[in-house]
């Protein structure tokens, strides 16, 4: 029994040498933030590509907004993506409202609401990123995003607007 201990003893320290030597950065970061407490979140959530967790004006914006929604209006909120041939670490982040004609339409839309999240991403990482950047960009890619759903939903869609567009870079 006294030869399985030693054994066991010996693998165990090996491996968390191995560990510290590999994961070293990880190691270090993370005795550095024992030593410093900080209100930031852990280090998994900054190292997300958008900045989802802090609170901007236009959180309290998209409150208001879809307090005033009718029934037959319905919120796409924080479709985030890179559009093509976008420089690294930027991206643009938009909220959609797609109006139905009647409630039954809306309730068609409703229960595809992923649906039309995927579509409105779609036509977002299609579209070039230097279009998006001329002054009529974003009527550009309103115009793009109204054919995409018309062609899909047709008669159920009444209208779609653009509620928030904003571009984005990592890391702010």
């Amino acid at each position: 029994m006294n030869r399985y201990l030693k054994t066991f003893l010996l693998l165990f320290l090996v491996s968390a040498v191995l560990l510290l030597i590999l994961k070293w950065t990880a190691v270090k970061n993370f005795l550095v933030n024992l030593r410093q407490p900080s209100g930031e979140s852990p280090s998994m959530i900054r190292a997300l590509p958008f900045d989802v967790l802090k609170e901007r004006s236009s959180r309290k914006a998209l409150e208001d907004l879809r307090k005033r929604l009718t029934p037959t209006q319905i919120l796409i909120e924080d479709i985030v993506a890179s559009p093509r041939g976008a420089p690294p670490g930027r991206y643009v982040r938009v909220s959609v409202v797609v109006e139905a004609p009647d409630m039954d339409s809306a309730h068609y839309l409703e229960a595809h609401r992923g649906k039309l999240a995927t579509l409105i991403l779609d036509t977002l990482q299609s579209f070039p990123y230097e279009e998006l950047k001329r002054r009529d960009g974003v009527k550009l890619f309103k115009e793009a995003l109204v054919q995409k759903i018309e062609f899909f939903y047709g008669p159920q869609v009444k209208e779609v607007s653009l509620v928030e567009f904003e571009f984005r870079r990592a890391g702010r």
